[in-house]
């Protein structure tokens, strides 16, 4: 790997035509830049100066390595002015986030729709998906996930978002149906709708005596989209274990009723994690502050 340096004291020592003044305009000294430039022709095997005592002269081909070596040490500052100005403009570049699927489609979806309304320049990709990535490996800026306490150790940082509080669920026409469960062995009465996997159950604590209480179930339906669980329980297909925030508004609505309230499920943290924050371009900085006050500000009850 060729040394920087030694092009550049070359270059020093052709535009003051001479060690002496090269020397007092590096504030280093002349013996010091008398090897670099010994030490750059050996490497060479070239004669790039003649020099002694009396005479100092370029040779033919060190005239031509000093144009080369111009060029080199321009494109070295223009690399290092573009990353100064692409940290001190107007926000550009590509950011890119990954997020589960349920909290793309509420509320990290307009989010980011928004900031993109503000910031033109900004391209964003979004990948929705509930499986875990590798964000170093896979060039993310931004991982948005939810994760239940406590939170694994980890290399990256983390910052919290909100709580994933899910609740239990279903259509007032399916109470109707088959009555209002008063406790836990109730529910067993009522069809389920869960996630698509090879066991079900859901682990529920008591909000008073924290009493831990398993109930293993065989959905009716069975999905990896809270979307499609939302539609089948608002049509009375089963119950369900939704994200609150996801089904907040039909809560309040009465369209949805919570069941079993004192027996609370597993609670989460969303929360956002990235490689370091130290050379984070200012777009992703930007994108990251704005979801944290935007989360700040967000009703998840």
């Amino acid at each position: 790997m060729q040394n920087l340096n030694d092009y550049y004291y070359f270059v020093q020592v052709v535009k003051y035509q001479g060690f002496s003044k090269a020397s007092e305009a590096l504030s280093i000294t002349k013996s010091k830049l008398s090897r670099h430039i010994s030490g750059l022709e050996e490497r060479l095997s070239v004669r790039l100066i003649q020099r002694n005592t009396r005479k100092f002269a370029v040779t033919e081909i060190g005239q031509q390595f000093y144009e080369h070596c111009l060029k080199i040490l321009e494109n070295v500052s223009d690399a290092e002015n573009f990353i100064h100005s692409t940290l001190q403009d107007e926000l550009c570049g590509t950011v890119n986030i990954s997020c589960p699927v349920a909290l793309v489609e509420f509320p990290v979806g307009k989010m980011v729709v928004e900031f993109m309304q503000q910031h033109l320049d900004v391209h964003v990709k979004l990948i929705a998906t509930n499986e875990r990535i590798d964000i170093i490996e896979q060039g993310i800026d931004l991982a948005i996930r939810v994760r239940h306490l406590p939170l694994e150790d980890s290399d990256l940082v983390v910052r919290g978002l909100d709580a994933w509080e899910h609740v239990l669920v279903a259509s007032q026409s399916l109470l109707n149906e088959f009555g209002i469960p008063k406790t836990l062995d109730d529910l067993s009465t009522l069809p389920k709708i869960g996630f698509n996997r090879p066991k079900h159950y859901w682990d529920f604590r008591h909000e008073t005596d924290d009493v831990i209480k398993q109930v293993p179930f065989e959905p009716r339906l069975k999905t990896d989209s809270f979307s499609a669980m939302k539609s089948a329980t608002l049509a009375s297909i089963g119950i369900a274990s939704l994200p609150k925030i996801f089904v907040k508004d039909e809560l309040k609505s009465g369209e949805l009723i919570e069941l079993c309230p004192e027996w609370k499920l597993p609670e989460g943290v969303i929360h956002v994690a990235y490689a370091s924050r130290q050379g984070m371009l200012p777009a992703v900085r930007e994108l990251l502050n704005f979801l944290l006050e935007k989360f700040k500000t967000l009703d998840m009850n």
